[in-house]
């Protein structure tokens, strides 16, 4: 019985494809936040203090709400970690969805030029706490780091849908 496949055709209803399309972009997204933060880990670590990145994201982000960050340094660490929990997560499933709907050398290449743009795009427009790892990217450095990691994760993540789709 051949379920849903003819001839090498794929058949499968396009709410299917769309659900199979966010599940590899969501899972690219969360490979997209273990690759950055690993980067992020490893600026801090390079300056003394792992979870560095991360205090400053938190402090930065209570100090916006009226918190004063130094009463509450754990607070700071985790609010931190979990913003970037979430934004490098949304970015990097936003930009897999643009390049996962394509083939071959074409996703290659797209995963490399988005990933490009996203570095162009937050230094010049993204809002600082929309951008991942935003307490050390606010200069080239920082974002070539965020921005290299990211590449990883996008062409990890076509790696991993392609293995899926041939497996």
């Amino acid at each position: 019985m051949d379920h849903g496949q003819t001839h090498g055709i794929d058949h499968q209803p396009t709410s299917g494809r769309f659900t199979h399309l966010f599940d590899a972009a969501f899972a690219t997204g969360t490979l997209t936040t273990i690759a950055t933060g690993g980067a992020l880990l490893g600026l801090g670590w390079r300056d003394g203090e792992t979870g560095r990145v991360f205090r400053l994201a938190g402090r930065a982000l209570l100090e916006r709400f009226g918190v004063a960050s130094a009463s509450a340094p754990l607070t700071s660490v985790a609010l931190g970690y979990a913003h970037h929990l979430v934004v490098a997560t949304a970015w990097g499933t936003m930009l897999a969805l643009l390049v996962l709907p394509l083939r071959g050398m074409a996703r290659i290449v797209a995963a490399l030029l988005v990933t490009v743009g996203y570095a162009w795009l937050s230094l010049t427009v993204v809002p600082t706490p929309w951008r991942i790892g935003f307490a050390v990217t606010s200069n080239v450095p920082g974002v070539v780091t965020i921005g290299v990691a990211l590449a990883i994760a996008l062409l990890g993540g076509v790696w991993l849908s392609a293995g899926e789709r041939h497996g």
